[in-house]
């Protein structure tokens, strides 16, 4: 979620909003929303590719880190870190999931498989 509070009266939706409004952005749901993702909940890393740039159809289509000046400070060090940790992992080890294998979400500081997500590991 996102937390913030209007400067000014305003129109979220068409809907008023007065100044000094507490709004939150939930980040999950906004990153499902079909006027901006093509298929929102078919995993497709292909989305991201320039030739579709979904992520690019408006500035807060996709917004893991925030935005504009409330950017996460730790943006570019998560994405690097998680980059490396795959990196590594992908070139020692055999990944495979249970055929049929649908995850079920639940959420914490971000959405994560609420069932431990059945991964087998096997060293190459």
């Amino acid at each position: 979620m996102l937390a913030r509070e209007t400067l000014k009266d305003t129109a979220i939706d068409g809907r008023f909003v007065p100044k000094g409004t507490k709004v939150m952005l939930a980040i999950y749901p906004s990153h499902r929303m079909e006027p901006w993702w093509r298929d929102p909940d078919t995993f497709d890393p292909e989305r991201f590719s320039p030739e579709r740039a979904e992520d690019r159809s408006h500035k807060y289509a996709w917004a893991p880190f925030g935005g504009n000046v409330h950017k996460c400070i730790g943006m570019h060090f998560g994405s690097m870190e998680v980059k490396a940790i795959l990196h590594q992992l992908l070139l020692r080890y055999r990944w495979t999931v249970p055929a049929g294998y649908e995850p079920v979400i639940d959420f914490g500081t971000g959405p994560f498989p609420g069932n431990g997500l059945p991964i087998d590991l096997q060293p190459l």
